[in-house]
């Protein structure tokens, strides 16, 4: 039971990460994303989902899809 009950706060955890990058990024928490160019977020994305990197990261980046992460690239990356 406990594996489920974390299992679920991971995967909502995942997906509420995913819906508001800026909650962290642009937040103080980590690198900012508004300093970047979207093609260098979606390369650094690509590295999480193939497993490089900080764990948070990889655990976010595997659980979005590519359009996800160009979406989201262009949506917090440098305008």
């Amino acid at each position: 039971m406990k594996k489920i009950i974390v299992s679920a706060m991971v995967l909502t955890g995942v997906a509420f990460a995913y819906s508001d990058c800026a909650m962290c990024h642009n937040g103080g928490m980590a690198a900012k994303l508004d300093t970047m160019a979207p093609a260098q977020i979606i390369k650094k994305m690509k590295e999480f989902k193939a497993g490089k990197g900080n764990p948070m990261m990889v655990n976010i980046a595997k659980g979005m899809s590519e359009k996800e992460i160009e979406e989201s690239a262009k949506k917090y990356g440098k305008k």
